[in-house]
C-alpha cells in the first residue's frame, strides 16, 4: 500500500497539472457550449452546423471529465488521510459528480432533439417544450457547477463544512434553474 501512496506522492505535481489543464479545457468547452447555445437560438432554431459545433464541444467536455476524475483520484491517493478530511476537496469532487450526471442526463434526454427544437412555436409538441425547458435547466446546472468547481480549485481552504458548502451549492443551482426557465420563457414568447 505504501508503494502506491509513494508513487502518487512522487507524481502529485504531474497529477495536479493534468487536473488543472483539463478543468480549464472542460470548463472552457462547457461555458463556450452554453454561450453558443444561447447565440444559436437567436433565430429560434439550431441548424445542423450549429448542432455539430455543440457535439464537438460535448466530446471535449467528456474527455476533460475523464481526465479530471482520473487525475483527481491520483491527487487523492497522494495523501488519502488529508484529502478524505478536506471539505473543499470532497465538495469539489461531489460537484464534478454533478457535472457528470448533468452531462449524462443532457445527452440522454435532450441533446438528440436540439436540432428539432422550435423556439418560436410556443404551442409546439409537448415533448419539445419539455426538451427546450430541460435544455435551459441543464445549461444552468452546467454553468453553476463548472464555476463552483473552478472556484473551489482556486482557493486554498473553505471556511465551511462539506454539508454547508453543498447546501450553498444547492441554493445556487435552484436559483440558476429558476433563472434559466425565466430566460427560456422570455426567448420563446418574445415577439418580433
Amino acid at each position: 500500500m505504501f508503494e502506491i501512496v509513494n508513487f502518487f506522492e512522487e507524481y502529485k505535481q504531474a497529477s495536479v497539472m493534468t487536473h488543472v489543464f483539463f478543468v480549464i479545457m472542460g470548463m472552457g468547452a462547457a461555458l463556450s457550449s452554453d454561450v453558443l447555445f444561447n447565440v444559436y437560438i437567436k433565430d429560434k432554431k439550431i441548424n445542423p452546423t450549429e448542432n455539430n459545433t455543440l457535439e464537438v464541444l460535448s466530446r471535449i467536455i467528456w474527455i476533460s471529465l475523464w481526465f479530471i476524475v482520473l487525475s483527481g483520484i491520483a491527487i487523492f491517493l497522494s495523501d488519502v488521510s488529508a484529502y478524505s478530511m478536506s471539505s473543499k476537496f470532497l465538495l469539489k469532487m461531489t460537484i464534478v459528480g454533478f457535472i457528470i450526471i448533468n452531462g449524462y442526463l443532457f445527452a440522454r434526454i435532450t441533446h438528440g432533439s436540439l436540432s428539432k427544437l422550435n423556439f418560436s412555436d410556443v404551442n409546439s409538441h409537448h415533448k419539445y417544450v419539455k426538451v427546450r425547458r430541460l435544455s435551459f435547466a441543464f445549461g444552468a446546472v452546467s454553468v453553476v457547477s463548472w464555476l463552483s468547481a473552478f472556484v473551489l480549485g482556486s482557493i486554498k481552504n473553505i471556511p465551511v463544512s462539506f454539508w454547508s458548502g453543498l447546501i450553498t451549492y444547492g441554493v445556487f443551482l435552484i436559483l440558476a434553474i429558476l433563472g434559466s426557465q425565466i430566460v427560456e420563457y422570455i426567448i420563446t414568447h418574445k415577439r418580433k
